[in-house]
């Protein structure tokens, strides 16, 4: 881990939610991990007191012409095992006063979680099977696929102001880099035609302060809209987290590889 701690990537700057697998295509890998994941997921964190809440969401239609649209997603989610219940504009207003559409999808299992609180208690289960962390550690270039089928990792230790190289071979190495991930096979030596091209994306959210509700939360659900056609993401949505903060976005900024600083996005994430 090159970082002073885990998760402090891409780990740590997510929404927070336990998605229950509406979107993904039917039958692919991603629906039945998602839908299975979500349900296990909640399971792990209830038996470990990690915390959580089944808050649901609710997906709105801000017109008419978005009916249909909500009647497609929900037989999308039908067929990934996923039980969506339409709601009437009042009966969206009796669950959420400050919520203004003509119809919506409401999604009970839908929940979110504390991701600090789950990265650490993933941790405490791993070292307790005998994995070592080793922080403030990064792959460097020099790494090889060995002809056993091995592999050769080439590393440096940064701590304490100094830099020191070593090497280890693994019969098994797996890459969960986050967005340094490309760079980090290639170090390894995984040839370059085998290696995806990173396409990086960037979502601000806005936190609500104020805004003149009765409440600091005025919502208890998270809030999403009709997904727009042929573009990134599921829209700016309202996300609601445990200490009951809610946020807005994120949006859609698609980055070149190299930034104006001269470094490259997964670089600059990570410095």
């Amino acid at each position: 881990e090159a970082a002073a701690a885990i998760g402090t990537g891409t780990s740590s700057r997510n929404s927070e939610v336990v998605h229950a697998g509406i979107y993904y295509p039917a039958g692919s890998l991603k629906a039945r991990h998602c839908v299975r994941g979500a349900a296990q997921l909640l399971h792990y964190c209830a038996e470990r007191d990690i915390r959580h809440s089944v808050c649901g969401k609710l997906i709105v239609a801000t017109s008419e012409a978005q009916r249909a649209d909500l009647e497609g997603i929900a037989a999308h989610a039908a067929r990934n095992g996923v039980r969506l219940l339409p709601l009437s504009a009042d009966e969206v207003r009796a669950m959420e006063p400050e919520v203004s559409c003509v119809a919506a999808l409401h999604s009970p299992r839908t929940a979110i979680v504390d991701s600090h609180g789950f990265m650490e208690a993933l941790r405490a289960e791993a070292e307790d099977a005998g994995a070592v962390l080793a922080f403030q550690t990064r792959v460097c270039q020099g790494g090889s696929l060995l002809p056993d089928g091995c592999v050769a990792v080439v590393a440096e230790s940064l701590g304490e102001g100094r830099t020191e190289g070593f090497r280890i071979e693994a019969q098994e190495v797996v890459n969960c880099a986050g967005l340094a991930a490309p760079r980090v096979a290639l170090s390894l030596g995984a040839p370059e035609m085998a290696v995806p091209e990173p396409y990086f994306c960037k979502g601000s959210y806005y936190a609500l302060q104020g805004g003149g509700c009765s409440s600091s939360r005025p919502f208890s659900r998270l809030v999403y809209p009709v997904p727009e056609k042929n573009t990134s993401g599921l829209g700016v949505h309202a996300t609601v987290d445990l200490a009951g903060q809610v946020r807005f976005g994120p949006d859609v900024e698609w980055l070149p590889h190299t930034l104006p600083n001269g470094l490259e996005v997964d670089q600059a994430a990570y410095s």
